[in-house]
Parts: C-alpha cells; sequence; structure tokens
C-alpha cells in the first residue's frame, strides 16, 4: 500500500506532465491509437489535442515507425450482411471491429493499407415498400459503390466510381511519405479488351485523374490484390515480368518475377504476395498436398527474388497431431494468410490456416504455436480455397490509427 507521501508524488508528476503540452503530446503519440479514444474523456484540452488532425497524422508516423507489425488480419471476401469480421490477432488480444456505423445492407473488405480499409458495399438507396399486409411491395432500389475507412475511428468516406470499365481498386496509403490516401484503379483502354488505364483518386482533391498512358499487362498478371509498398503498387503474374505503378511518377515499371516461372513443364501455385516491415514476400508451392512451400523475398531495387526458406510443414503434423489434414480435397489442405517480418530481418513468420485454426510458423526454428480457432462461414463451405484464403476469405492487415479519411 501506497504511502501519502508517494500518492502525493505521484499525482504531483502527473500534474506536471498535464500542465506541459509538449510532454503530454510525446507521451500521447507513443500510445495506442484505441486508448487515445478513451482519453478523449480525460478533459477538453485532451479532447481538443487527440482530435486535433496534425496530432492524428504524427500519431500514425511514431506508430507507423515505432511499430509497423500490423495488430491483427481481417477475414473477409464474401460479402457481409452482419457488422462484424472475423480476427486472428497477432500482437496481443484484440477486439473485432464493428461496422455497424456504415449504414449499409452489405459490406466486403477489398484491401488494406496503413489503417484504412477499402470496401465495397450495397447501399440501400430506396427503403423497401410494404403494403397493409406487411408482406413487400418491392424490396428497395440499392446500388454498390465504393468507401475508404478507419475501422478504429469508426471515420468513412463514399468514393465517386472511376471510370465504368474498372477491373480493380488498391489503396495506397503511407503517413510517412504524405498525410493523404490515394486509390489506384486499373480500367480498360479500349473497348477490346487488349489495353489498360490508370486512374488515380487523391483524398486531397477528392477527384479521379485518369492518366493518358496506355499498357498492355504480362501474362497472367493478377490485377487484384495490389501490393502497397515504397510509394508504389505492385501486381504479381505468372510470367517473367509484372508490373508496379509507381505512385508520385505517375509511371508504370516491370517487376521481375522468380526464375522458375521460366521454366516448362513446372507448374506454381502462388500461395501468398504481400508486405511486412517494408519487405515483400511471395509464397510458390508445387503441390499444396506436400505440404511443402518456398518463401521468396524481393531484393533490394527489383534485381529479383531470392529464396529465404523452404518450409516443410510435416513438423506440425508431429506437433499437433489433432491436426485432421485432410489430404481428400487437394485444394483444401492449407493456406498461407501472411507472412510476418520480425524487427531483424532474419525474423519471420507465417499465418497458417489449417483445419479450422490459424497458426503461427516461426519459419527461423520450425516452431509453431496456435494463435485461435476460426469459425465455419454459414453456407460458404463450396468456396474455392483459393491462394492466401480461408473458406473463401482472404486476409487483411489491421492497424490501429487515428487517421482521418
Amino acid at each position: 500500500m501506497r504511502s501519502p507521501k508517494v500518492k502525493m508524488e505521484i499525482c504531483w508528476s502527473a500534474e506536471i506532465i498535464a500542465s506541459n503540452l509538449d510532454l503530454l503530446t510525446e507521451i500521447l503519440l507513443l500510445t495506442p491509437a484505441k486508448s487515445l479514444l478513451k482519453f478523449k474523456c480525460v478533459s477538453k484540452r485532451w479532447h481538443s489535442l487527440i482530435s486535433d488532425p496534425k496530432f492524428c497524422i504524427n500519431h500514425a508516423r511514431c506508430q507507423r515507425m515505432l511499430n509497423r507489425t500490423a495488430d491483427a488480419l481481417m477475414l473477409s471476401n464474401c460479402f457481409k450482411s452482419t457488422p462484424e469480421f472475423q480476427l486472428v490477432p497477432l500482437e496481443h488480444s484484440i477486439k473485432v471491429p464493428f461496422f455497424d456505423y456504415f449504414n449499409v445492407s452489405e459490406v466486403l473488405i477489398r484491401h488494406s493499407c496503413n489503417g484504412l480499409l477499402l470496401c465495397y458495399c450495397k447501399l440501400m438507396v430506396d427503403k423497401p415498400e410494404y403494403v397493409k399486409t406487411k408482406q413487400m411491395k418491392n424490396c428497395g432500389r440499392s446500388e454498390f459503390r465504393y468507401l475508404v475507412c478507419n475501422p478504429t475511428t469508426k471515420q468513412l468516406k463514399m468514393l465517386s466510381l472511376p471510370k465504368p470499365a474498372y477491373l480493380s481498386l488498391s489503396l495506397a496509403f503511407d503517413p510517412l511519405i504524405s498525410p493523404y490516401y490515394k486509390v489506384v484503379c486499373i480500367c480498360k483502354g479500349d473497348s477490346s479488351g487488349q489495353t489498360f488505364q490508370i486512374d488515380v483518386y487523391s483524398s486531397e482533391t477528392e477527384s479521379w485523374s485518369l492518366l493518358p498512358i496506355l499498357f498492355t499487362m504480362p501474362l497472367g498478371m493478377t490485377y487484384s490484390n495490389g501490393v502497397f509498398l515504397d510509394g508504389s503498387v505492385h501486381w504479381y503474374s505468372y510470367a517473367e515480368t509484372s508490373l508496379y505503378f509507381h505512385i508520385d511518377s505517375q509511371s508504370l515499371k516491370q517487376m521481375p518475377m522468380p526464375w522458375m516461372f521460366l521454366s516448362e513443364g513446372i507448374n506454381l501455385d502462388i500461395m501468398y504476395f504481400g508486405e511486412s516491415r517494408g519487405h515483400m514476400h511471395l509464397v510458390l508451392t508445387k503441390d499444396r498436398s506436400s505440404l511443402e512451400f518456398d518463401v521468396f523475398e524481393m531484393e533490394f531495387e527489383y534485381t529479383g527474388w531470392s529464396l529465404s526458406y523452404h518450409v516443410n510443414l510435416q513438423s506440425m503434423r508431429m506437433v499437433f497431431p489433432e491436426l485432421t489434414w485432410n489430404f481428400i480435397n487437394k485444394n483444401a489442405v492449407f493456406s498461407v494468410l501472411s507472412i510476418i517480418q520480425g524487427e531483424k530481418d532474419e525474423e519471420k513468420k507465417a499465418v497458417i490456416f489449417v483445419d479450422g485454426k490459424a497458426m503461427s510458423y516461426n519459419l527461423c526454428d520450425g516452431t509453431s504455436i496456435k494463435i485461435c480457432d476460426l469459425e465455419p462461414i454459414p453456407g460458404h463451405s463450396d468456396f474455392a480455397r483459393v491462394p492466401w484464403h480461408y473458406e473463401g476469405c482472404q486476409a487483411y492487415a489491421y492497424f490501429q490509427s487515428l487517421v482521418s479519411v
């Protein structure tokens, strides 16, 4: 039990901190975003400071430098009529963000980037009409729209639609580069469907800008699931090269793919493509049922891909005999949800989905632990287990953030 003298010293120290705005700001910049939302209730002064847009972006920059690992992975691919998504916690126990403030009937997460989410939602334009017998006369008019939201602060912004013939949208945001975010859209360049263009939305101007550049895609390039890193959005392909778009210079550049795509007769499955702590990773496998895969990392200045780890999950099967490892359906064995880069370059973990569980596999020493159980999604058992998907759901990095949209 503290003595009265100790209690007095603590109160005195707290008063000194509270009265010194610079010192208070430095301390709050180190505090997680969720806690800061609660701290707004301390006083009008604290509410004003934490709500200041300059403080919010400085907090995002500070957190980006201190902790570049996502708090969790959000699982989404099918349209959700409920405001809750499943979460795979990575750092600590964290509550699931609710999306009941969207005021939409269905929502689908399409991309995530440093605390912001790009979502595709079904917006009700007209309410359903009913006759006197309470039977529905018509279900109302609805339309699909894109929006950018911050699940921590529950802020959202509806986007105007890009060029009608759009194919995919990717979110680009890094508080260390700019306080504004951009949305990069790939759309058809002409009616033939052989050429494409880039359309860019800027939150600074709140408008789209169609670039006057026509380009063709490499063979097998996947224009969805773009990865934002170092000011560019990257896409993978099954050819010798793929493409990435550098936002500031508004230019498309080539990115090499691993040499195995040049070899004839080798069928490869890309299980994961993403980034963590500034490292771009690619996971390849020849056969999912073999429980083996290779983890590649992009080298400096896009000079090529280096093989970081060859993984055989048989060791996990020995440690966790309760896992069924159902081999009947070749595409349902396991999925790589994410590659997590540690503080040191050689520290990497793979987040794997298998048998209804999210597992963390240490790529350095081969040890593994269970993160959490994942509930099956009712009515979606027939969805194909495509790369880095769980029950048809894709994993999106979730960061706590105060940045406004």
